[in-house]
């Protein structure tokens, strides 16, 4: 009994990154219906496995699932977009105030190192690439804090982050890096510095998340409620 849930387990892990794949490489596109019996086909599996890769999908924000009908991709609506940012703003003001008091050089030199290959990938056009490490960027981040509560959020904000990023690309057909906005992180971690690691943050996700001049009131209007500080600023 227990070998057969094990199993059952391990092929909804395979649909469920099967899935999770398609939609990284824009295979599947944000409102694209997803097939069952595609995935059941190509992956020589069974449809309860399938349904159940769906379903964690569906509470992972990735997916609409709507049982009995059908599933398709999820397409982020103007609010969603600003909600996500408003978290995101306060989730990585906290990380990076926690990683000026827990992070060490080190630490900073391998994130360095993320923001490098984040240009690296941009320079070279391959743009589903820089999203990924623009994403693994805010993710070591969380993970330098040493919070474990902050970094399991930040892995599912992750998630749903990439797949904003990478519907953004698709409408717009080109995707900004700002590297230049990873380095002043850096730089403010390196010097140990609450109060320019919290503007470099506010300047970073601003750059994303203010396309239009409707989106710029939006931020504007709660940028200042957003973020958040665990240390006194002098």
């Amino acid at each position: 009994m227990r070998l057969g849930v094990f199993m059952k387990q391990t092929l909804a892990d395979t649909a469920y990154a099967y899935l999770l794949e398609k939609i990284y490489s824009s295979e599947l596109k944000s409102g694209d219906k997803i097939s069952e019996q595609t995935v059941i086909e190509n992956l020589n599996i069974s449809r309860t496995p399938v349904r159940e890769a769906i379903r964690r999908m569906a509470s992972d924000g990735l997916i609409d699932f709507y049982p009995g009908t059908f599933a398709r991709v999820h397409t982020f609506t103007s609010k969603e977009k600003l909600d996500m940012g408003a978290v995101r703003l306060a989730i990585d003001s906290l990380a990076a105030q926690l990683a000026v008091l827990n992070g060490s050089n080190r630490d900073f030199q391998d994130l360095m190192a993320v923001a490098a290959k984040c240009q690296r990938a941009f320079d070279e056009k391959d743009f589903m690439e820089r999203i990924r490490l623009d994403c693994e960027f805010h993710a070591a981040l969380s993970s330098i804090s040493g919070n474990r509560e902050l970094i399991s959020i930040q892995q599912r904000l992750s998630m749903r982050s990439r797949l904003m990023q990478i519907q953004a690309y698709n409408e717009k057909g080109s995707s900004s890096c700002d590297l230049a906005g990873h380095l002043d992180i850096i730089r403010a971690l390196m010097d140990r510095n609450v109060n320019a690691c919290l503007a470099a943050i506010q300047s970073h996700l601003r750059h994303f998340y203010t396309g239009d001049e409707e989106a710029t009131l939006e931020w504007n209007a709660i940028e200042p409620h957003v973020q958040m500080s665990v240390f006194p600023l002098k």
